[in-house]
């Protein structure tokens, strides 16, 4: 069984090398899913998916191709949208669009994946060693635990 999977494995690989990286990632451009790819090829999408990984040229080409087809995905959802003729197929083309919209995200979260907004303030102050303690006796005393201040401030308990 292990040459029969063996010499499989070599027919699957010819038939993803015939197509190509160029023509693969047109077509993943194109909008279309790796699985259907792989379906139309004849082949497992696990064997398209290790051909795409296994050189990290084509791996890079493929990552980019996932990319420009953000745009695409962004198209096809707007269209689904024009399209809709009724209530109900207005009702089925927001469904899409969410898809395609959702799809544009993961494939390009920088162009169309949600924006992170955040505020943040950072102050950093140089302290001596004496202001420190200082300032910790104060925090202390400010809790309402006096009986560490002094250990905190650095005095020796008698």
């Amino acid at each position: 069984m292990g040459a029969y999977q063996s010499n499989n494995m070599t027919t699957a690989t010819e038939t993803i090398d015939a197509l190509g990286v160029d023509a693969l990632c047109d077509r993943l451009c194109a909008g279309e899913s790796q699985t259907s790819i792989a379906e139309s090829l004849g082949v497992g999408i696990a064997t398209l998916s290790r051909w795409i990984a296994v050189d990290p040229e084509r791996s890079a080409r493929v990552r980019e191709a996932r990319i420009a087809a953000a745009r695409t995905f962004d198209e096809m959802a707007e269209a689904e949208l024009r399209r809709a003729a009724d209530p109900f197929g207005l009702a089925k083309a927001r469904e899409l669009a969410s898809h395609y919209r959702w799809k544009a995200s993961k494939s390009n979260p920088r162009e169309y994946g949600d924006k992170i907004e955040i505020d943040q303030k950072t102050t950093l102050t140089d302290l001596t060693e004496e202001q420190i303690y200082a300032r910790l006796a104060q925090l202390i005393n400010a809790s309402g635990e006096a009986g560490v201040v002094g250990a905190a401030a650095g005095e020796k308990a008698s």
